[in-house]
């Protein structure tokens, strides 16, 4: 027999020997042993089980972690401060920031955007077909769609809410949008809708939101306004209203929202929102910091809210949007007549300061409002200020700085004098004041002209006799530029404030509009936009941040995009707070 097989026989059978023994083992005689060891030995041996045991559970928890991976999980509560009160969560209604937040979360339009700032479908089944003569857009709709009281979505429902909107008795401040557009139905899941002329933002009016019929259908015109359903919203999309919450004073103190089961995306992760209304800016920031509401957003332009690096442990994000602080140049004015003027007045603006100064940093050097840029390229668009360039472009224009007054003259003798005006919004006019000390530098006399908004609109810019208007400028998600620059809208109630007028201009605009041609509307807006930029009709100081701050227990939150700070919760759905672990 070789030495491995008598060691084997020899293992086995003591192997044998001891589970005999094992067997005769009883806790008696294991409390006998344990009570002829000393103190320190049984301190020995109590810790070694201890560490016995810790490695057991560590090695477990590893085991564990290395085979599993977390996921999103259902459940949750999501509570976010608004300011103000709700009044009509109706999409054909809302006007202010409560009522049109809501309303995204209520319901569903036939597209929406997505993280990119790109059209998607929502409940259409596609994108919409487009006619040769790109007036007709015929749209397929989703057959699984129901809405929060289980009615099944049909092309009905869009047909009656395109109608209601046209009809004025109902007062909708969308009707504008829809006047020269007729809708059809072509089956229960297909609708046609018709332009009166080729139009290339058309697309934009399909996020519109849509009602359903079987409950509005019951609401005549005179009652439209006062319907419960305003509040008591029945829509199709990612939350339905569970319960709205209401002061003795009738105030609504929250509305509860639970997760739509329905929903024919995917159903949302968080099972609850709360929607809690307060009355001041500050209300809000103090319920954040005091975790009675897990998230809140606001813009700066306008607002007197800052979130400063390291004054919260909150996520926050920083979203552009297409809003602007804008120095308009009266064109009319003979001074700013001069393009050598502007271009020197543009030299010398600090934008960096203002942002600095005003915004605290919550602002964006500006990028191009004709097209919804990346940021990125804002320090390209942006060079920093030049005055020694912007005082040799005034000494060409034939101002020359006097010796006695130190301000700049011309040859006659008159003064270079300018009036920046404004409203009494705090950003806008201590924005007014640092832009004014940046021009003094240039030794030009500049006076400031600081107004309430209404009667800033009524007696200047309405009649157009400013010199220098520091006022917002906001541009939706298509940028169509008609408004604010064509020659036909200088004046009242026109907005192209500066008077600006360039034949080339105004047939590259009205080219890009009247196609549905997304890349010739791109090409002719960036030639454009060179147009305007050689003219120096204008300054954009900066572009509006949206800022959203979120608990970090809210996981998933993609936000990148946004044309308005209502359409935060596009992809609410795909948002959690609670997780789970799965094996790999």
């Amino acid at each position: 027999m070789n030495s491995f097989a008598h060691n084997l026989i020899s293992y086995t059978r003591t192997a044998a020997s001891g589970t005999k023994e094992l067997k005769h083992l009883s806790l008696s005689r294991l409390r006998k042993v344990f009570s002829l060891l000393g103190k320190n030995e049984k301190i020995a041996l109590a810790i070694l089980f201890l560490l016995a045991a810790l490695s057991f559970i560590i090695s477990a928890r590893n085991f564990y972690y290395r085979h599993t991976t977390p996921v999103p999980a259902t459940g949750g509560v999501y509570s976010e401060g608004l300011l103000g009160q709700p009044t009509y969560i109706n999409p054909l209604l809302a006007r202010q920031e409560p009522d049109l937040s809501l309303t995204q979360l209520v319901f569903s339009g036939l597209y929406k955007y997505d993280a990119n700032g790109q059209l998607s479908p929502d409940l259409a089944d596609g994108m919409p077909v487009i006619s040769d003569d790109q007036k007709q857009y015929t749209i397929n709709l989703r057959r699984d769609v129901k809405w929060h009281n289980e009615k099944s979505f049909t092309a009905d429902d869009v047909i009656y809410t395109i109608q209601l909107l046209q009809d004025p008795s109902y007062k909708s401040p969308l009707r504008p949008l829809w006047q020269a557009t007729t809708v059809e139905k072509l089956s229960d899941y297909s609708v046609k809708f018709t332009t009166k002329d080729i139009s290339g933002p058309f697309l934009e009016n399909l996020t519109l939101p849509i009602l359903p019929q079987t409950i509005w259908s019951k609401v005549d015109s005179q009652n439209f306004l006062l319907s419960k359903f305003n509040l008591e919203a029945i829509g199709s999309g990612p939350y339905a209203i569970k319960q709205i919450k209401k002061l003795p004073s009738g105030k609504v103190e929250e509305i509860d929202l639970q997760a739509n089961q329905y929903y024919y995306a995917n159903k949302p992760q968080i099972e609850q929102l709360v929607i809690k209304f307060y009355d001041s800016e500050d209300d809000i920031l103090n319920a954040f910091h005091s975790r009675e509401i897990s998230g809140f957003g606001f813009i700066p332009l306008g607002s007197n809210l800052y979130l400063q690096d390291g004054q919260t442990e909150a996520q926050v994000f920083k979203i552009p949007l297409p809003q602007y602080q804008v120095v308009f140049f009266n064109l009319n004015n003979k001074i700013l007549a001069d393009k050598n003027v502007r271009q020197a007045l543009s030299l010398a603006t600090d934008k960096r300061q203002i942002i600095d100064q005003v915004f605290k940093n919550n602002a964006l050097l500006p990028v191009s409002p004709m097209l919804f840029e990346q940021q990125q390229n804002s320090e390209e668009l942006n060079p920093p200020a030049d005055v020694a360039k912007a005082n040799e472009l005034l000494s060409a224009a034939g101002w020359n700085v006097d010796q006695q007054s130190n301000l700049r003259l011309n040859k006659k003798g008159a003064v270079l004098e300018l009036t920046i005006a404004t409203n009494d919004s705090l950003v806008n006019s201590k924005a007014a004041e640092l832009l004014a000390n940046q021009w003094r530098a240039l030794n030009i006399k500049v006076n400031l002209t600081i107004l309430p908004s209404k009667q800033l609109t009524d007696t200047l810019i309405k009649p157009r006799t400013f010199d220098i208007l520091l006022f917002p400028q906001k541009f939706g998600s298509d940028p169509d530029p008609f408004l604010f620059w064509h020659s036909s809208q200088t004046k009242d109630p026109g907005v192209n404030l500066t008077g600006f007028q360039d034949s080339a201009a105004d047939k590259l605009i009205t080219e890009a509009r009247t196609t549905t041609n997304k890349e010739l509307r791109e090409q002719n807006y960036a030639k454009f936009r060179d147009i305007v930029s050689a003219a120096f009709p204008v300054i954009y100081l900066d572009q509006t941040e949206y800022i959203y701050a979120l608990d970090q227990k809210v996981k998933n939150v993609g936000i990148k995009i946004l044309y308005e700070p209502y359409q935060r919760f596009y992809d609410i759905n795909n948002w959690y707070i609670e997780q789970k672990r799965v094996w790999k």
